[in-house]
């Protein structure tokens, strides 16, 4: 969806999102890690949305930057996650997407504490979308919400 808002910035997205993590790859070949390899889709996908979010906020330069930032994630989150994922059976698996980096670290941290954290962090998350969306709510209300001021300076139909 968000494509089509500065098709330019696609481009120049995906191709800092694929250089970042070239960049993250170079780095892991050159400490001896485990190297995870560039995804050509998720850098086009989360790389060119990074692209257009960023050009929107910052120009060309957040167009850089953002997904850039973003290409140096995919490429280092998913070998954050790698131990946990072979607790539940997913050994040397990975997933090329911050968001599943993100959670999968938060998920995976909260597991080695205990199943009371996970509940913890369940209700947690909940209760920040619930009042996210109430806080959005409200203030889309209030944008609404005409005074009697108003009312009496707007012209008769």
């Amino acid at each position: 969806m968000v494509f089509t808002f500065a098709p330019n910035a696609v481009l120049i997205g995906f191709l800092s999102s694929f250089v970042g993590g070239l960049i993250g790859m170079g780095i892991l070949v050159a400490v001896g890690g485990t190297i995870i390899i560039p995804g050509i889709v998720a850098h086009f996908m989360t790389g060119a949305a990074s692209g257009v979010i960023g050009n929107a906020t910052g120009g060309r330069r957040g167009a850089v930057l953002g997904a850039m930032t973003n290409g140096l994630m995919i490429t280092f989150l998913p070998l954050l996650v790698l131990p946990f994922l072979g607790n539940v059976g997913l050994q040397n698996s990975t997933f090329s997407d911050a968001d599943f980096g993100v959670s999968g670290l938060l998920i995976g941290g909260a597991v080695q504490i205990g199943h009371a954290a996970v509940i913890g962090l369940i209700i947690c998350s909940l209760a920040a979308v619930f009042i996210g969306s109430a806080l959005t709510n409200r203030r889309e209300a209030a944008k609404a919400a005409v005074t009697p001021a108003e009312k009496e300076s707007q012209p008769a139909s």
